[in-house]
Order: structure tokens, then C-alpha cells, then sequence
């Protein structure tokens, strides 16, 4: 038999059904003065009808109340007192729009085995969220470990059965199952973004840039309102993402400042301060930085890669690409402008060549800390991405995820490996360049003692290890990282043009050994066998010293008209 007090219940439900928040709190205000205030679930469901009534914006106070609720602080969630799954189903919620996914997945997982849990729609609904926290922590093999377990309900339901399919796809799809036949028809459009994905996935980009462009033709209800996200920035940035992967970074670059535009107006807009309101501009900076990096734009680059290690300063990556910018920067503008000076006539004439020279720190005063385009702010990079990629033993699976490192894929060990060896390569060349050759010499050493190394970092390891033991005044030992067989050995798998990078380096660096050695004669023999700009002050300065000055005029003039770098 109804009583007294289940009247206002059914009521508030009805109104708030019908989005009655004002006629659902009056009746829930009712029902409150019948039974006293000190009853959780009323003051939860107040909350909630409240919080729905602010159109999601009023947040704050929101999540105040649920965590006073569970007695809580947010974003805590150790509690015993599982006996109220609703509520503790809407901090999760909460949680999870906070982007605190781990203790979202922590608190729902409880809930599932649990056996508080009566409600089926509400069971239902903490395995998509659960899926969903799961997607976002990259732990892929968990979401299909719950879907298996606790899917068969959703399956059946037609309500979340789309919801549920798109979930296990993307699961199936960032895992490396690219081959699998997905349950999606392209008749909406999230599961046109899925199906795009798989075949960038596969190669078949210009089916996946094809795939993308049926959104023309859906009727959808997809923006920053109905789903938290703009459609216009995620399209932009999928057809960036699209662009950059078959090498062509200016059209990479333009999608993705068409996404940055279009979720800075979306983020302008009343429906910004949503609960469910996605803010992903760290993300578009992020690709637009890569595309602009590949398209030799070093200072937007930078600018962008900055912005995106602030909000994701645990990615190596990252301070890797950081560092790139720095040295593409320094290092062309260095390009380096050779001063060449004549002094006296006839007989007594002189030529002078040189270049301006580096100091080995800034005398500026300002922290290296400090973001900017300098080789000092390059070298912190590098210490940073090493630091985030610590020495450990081989997993018997190299290909499982090792390193978070969002928003990109997690990192594997082979990936860690490449990484670091590059990190060392790079930090290497830039102690050179900051007159710090110890330094240098003792990350070339670390780099060859790594046993995953490959030919190519090797080859640049002890290309790099000669320069600085030359600096350091122990041509004997350089001359040791220069032995012609074992570089050809480390070359012969090479492309051509990194074949002859390095063969041009090695050369010259000899030259220079037997130079420093007193044999000039066989330091020239060698560079008359380098057809290329970056030798002609040595080569200049060879022909001066055996008093060749016909050949030095000659190359005097080559030197005016040639931008190179050492």
C-alpha cells in the first residue's frame, strides 16, 4: 500500500524524466520535510537535480556536495562503505570528467564486485564508464577483460548496445588488432570516426580521409552541448593526423590550426563550463607542434611543444622534440657565417677564417629553466627525457606497453630503447656545440654501450666521441672511433644519403686527426676525396698551410658562395 511519503518520490522521478528540475527539487523538499533532513539519499538526489538544473556548469559545488556525501576528499577514494552505489557511481562520474581516471577505474571496479549493486540500468551504466576509464588510462587489455566478463547485459540492451560495440572497437583497434571485423555501420557519426581509424590504422589513408568526409551527409547531434566535444576540431585534427603520417607536414599543420581555432571558439561559448566539456586543446597543440617541427618551423614548434609539456611533463617524447627545435634553431642560424679577411699584398698577404665563436654558457643571467630556443635549454631537455626513461631489465614482451606517455601510445621496450639511444645521440651533439666535450664524450660512450643501439646511432656515438677526444687532446684515442672498417661495417645497412653523411664526417675528422698529427699531406689526400661544402675551411686551411695559394684562392671563392655548416 502507497503511504504518504512515496507520493513526492513519484513526483520528483516524473519531473525530473520531463527535465522539471524546478518541480523535482519541490517535491524532493517535500519528501525531505516528511522524513528530516539527515536522509543521504535525499540530500544526494537534491544535489543532483540541483547540479542538472545549473545545466551542468555549477561543478564546484557539485562535487563538494558528493564528496561531503561519501565523506571523501576529492579525489580520494578510499572508503569501506560501499552500501550507497548511486552516489559513489556519481563521483566516479565526476572523477572521470576530472580526468582522474585511475581512481575512477579503481572505484567502479569495487562497485562491480560488490554486491550493493541492485539496479540493472545502474550496473549497466558502471561497466561503460568503467570501459571508457579504462580506454583512457591505454589500458586496453583490461576494456575487453571487462567487456568479456560483464558485456552479455549491454549486448542485449538496444539502449546501450551501439554504446557498447563502439567501446570494445576502439579497444580491439588500439591494441593492434587492426584486422578485426568491427560491429559498426557508418550510419553515425562516432562510428565514422572508428571506421576511419581503423583503415588509417592499415595504411588505406585515403579511404580513412574519405570515411571522414561522410559527415556531409549524417544528420548528427554532436557538439560541445550534447557530447562535450566540437566536431569541427576533432575532424580538423583526425584529417592533420591523416596528412602527417604520408609526409606532408604544411597540410598537417593547417588541419590542426583549424582544430586549435575551432575548439578556442567552442571553448568561448556558455556550454564550456559543462561538467562533460572536453578540453583537448593540449592535445591539438601537441600534433600542431609535431606538423610544424616536420615542416622545419622551429619557433612555432616550440611554442607549441612548450604548452604541451606543461600539461603532459611525464612524455620523453616531448623534451626529445623540444630539444630538436632547440638544435634546428641554433644550429642552422650558427650555419655557420665564416668570416674570411685578407691582410697585406703580394708576398706578405694573409687570409684569415674564422667563425664567431660560441661561449660555452649564456652570460645573460636567466635561468636555463626558462623555456627558449637555446642549446643550454636543449641540454635540460635531454637530461629530462633521459631521467624519464630509468635503466630496467627486458620484459619478456618488448611490444607491451613499458611508459605512459600521453596524450601519444604508451611506450614500449623496443620504442624505449630507439628513444633513449636517440636522446643520447642528440645529447651528445649538443654538449659539442656548448664547448663541453667530457660531457659529450660520456654520453657517446653510453650510447655504444648500449646493446640495442643501431647502426646508425653508433656510427654518429663514435663520430661524436672523436670530435670531443680531439678537443680534449687525445688524437690517439679519436683516432680509434675512426676506424674505416668498422664504420663501413656499422654504414653498409644504411639509406645512401645517411651512408654519405656519415662517410663525410668520419673523412673529415680523420683529416683532421692527421692534421693535429703534423702529416698534412695525407690530411690532404683525404679531403680532396670529400666532394662537399661542409670540408672547405679544413680544406682551405690545408692548402695555405702546403702553400697551394692558387687552390686556396679557389676555394675562396667557392667559400663566398657557399652556406654550409661544421
Amino acid at each position: 500500500m502507497a503511504t504518504a511519503k512515496d507520493e513526492p518520490v513519484v513526483l520528483a522521478h516524473e519531473c525530473y524524466v520531463k527535465k522539471d528540475y524546478s518541480g523535482a527539487l519541490q517535491h524532493l523538499n517535500e519528501l525531505e520535510n516528511l522524513i528530516g533532513s539527515g536522509n543521504k539519499r535525499v540530500q544526494h538526489n537534491k544535489a543532483v537535480v540541483e547540479f542538472m538544473a545549473s545545466d551542468m556548469k555549477n561543478v564546484d559545488k557539485f562535487k563538494k556536495a558528493i564528496a561531503q556525501l561519501t565523506g571523501l576528499t576529492f579525489p580520494d577514494i578510499e572508503t569501506k562503505d560501499l552500501s550507497a552505489p548511486f552516489l559513489l557511481y556519481n563521483y566516479a562520474v565526476v572523477l572521470y570528467h576530472s580526468r582522474y581516471y585511475y581512481q575512477c577505474a579503481v572505484l567502479l571496479e569495487r562497485l562491480l564486485t560488490c554486491k550493493n549493486v541492485k539496479d540493472n540500468k545502474l550496473f549497466q551504466q558502471i561497466v561503460l564508464l568503467l570501459l571508457e576509464s579504462t580506454l583512457c588510462r591505454r589500458t586496453y587489455e583490461k576494456t575487453l577483460e571487462i567487456a568479456k566478463t560483464h558485456g552479455e547485459p549491454l549486448k542485449s540492451n538496444p539502449e546501450v548496445s551501439d554504446l557498447f560495440d563502439r567501446l570494445v572497437s576502439r579497444a580491439q583497434l588500439l591494441i593492434g588488432q587492426h584486422k578485426v571485423k568491427l560491429n559498426l555501420k557508418p550510419d553515425s557519426i562516432e562510428n565514422v570516426f572508428i571506421i576511419a581509424q581503423q583503415q588509417y590504422l592499415n595504411g588505406d589513408v585515403n579511404e580513412s580521409s574519405s570515411t571522414l568526409g561522410q559527415y556531409k551527409t549524417l544528420k548528427y547531434n554532436y557538439d560541445l552541448k550534447t557530447q562535450g566535444e566540437d566536431i569541427w576540431a576533432a575532424i580538423n585534427n583526425n584529417l592533420g593526423v591523416i596528412y602527417l603520417s604520408i609526409k606532408k607536414p604544411f597540410l598537417a599543420s593547417k588541419y590542426f590550426q583549424h582544430a586549435v581555432k575551432e575548439h578556442f571558439k567552442a571553448m568561448e561559448s556558455e556550454d564550456s563550463e559543462k561538467l562533460i566539456a572536453c578540453r583537448d586543446r593540449p592535445l591539438y597543440v601537441f600534433n600542431l607542434g609535431l606538423a610544424l617541427l616536420s615542416a622545419n618551423n622551429s619557433e612555432g614548434a616550440f611554442e607549441c611543444l612548450v604548452e604541451a609539456a606543461r600539461h603532459y611533463p611525464n612524455n620523453p617524447r616531448i623534451w626529445l622534440h623540444l630539444a630538436e627545435c632547440c638544435v634546428k634553431k641554433c644550429c642552422s642560424d650558427e650555419a655557420q657565417q665564416y668570416t674570411v679577411k685578407k691582410l697585406g699584398s703580394g708576398p706578405h698577404t694573409r687570409i684569415l677564417l674564422a667563425k664567431e665563436g660560441k661561449e660555452k654558457y649564456s652570460t645573460s643571467g636567466e635561468s636555463f629553466a626558462i623555456p627558449s630556443l637555446s642549446l643550454e635549454f636543449a641540454a635540460l631537455c635531454l637530461r629530462n627525457a633521459i631521467t624519464l626513461l630509468p635503466n630496467q631489465e627486458q620484459p619478456a614482451d618488448i611490444t607491451a606497453p613499458l611508459i605512459q606517455a600521453p596524450p601519444g601510445p604508451p611506450i614500449n621496450w623496443k620504442q624505449r630503447c630507439e628513444l633513449k639511444n636517440s636522446t643520447f645521440v642528440l645529447q651528445s651533439y649538443v654538449l659539442l656545440h656548448l664547448q663541453d666535450p667530457l660531457s659529450a664524450l660520456m654520453s657517446a660512450n653510453e650510447l655504444l654501450s648500449q646493446p640495442d643501439a643501431s647502426s646508425s646511432h653508433k656510427a654518429w656515438a663514435h663520430i661524436y666521441a672523436a670530435e670531443a677526444l680531439i678537443n680534449l687532446d687525445r688524437i690517439a684515442d679519436a683516432v680509434e672511433h675512426l676506424h674505416p672498417p668498422m664504420i663501413h661495417d656499422l654504414v653498409s645497412v644504411l639509406p645512401y644519403q645517411m651512408k654519405d653523411m656519415i662517410a663525410v664526417s668520419v673523412w673529415a675528422k680523420a683529416a683532421v686527426c692527421h692534421i693535429l698529427r703534423g702529416d698534412l699531406v695525407t690530411a690532404r689526400k683525404i679531403l680532396l676525396q670529400i666532394n662537399s661544402p661542409r670540408v672547405l675551411p679544413l680544406q682551405m686551411y690545408l692548402e695555405i698551410c702546403t702553400g697551394n695559394i692558387d687552390n686556396c684562392h679557389t676555394l675562396l671563392r667557392k667559400l663566398r658562395y657557399t652556406n654550409f655548416t661544421i
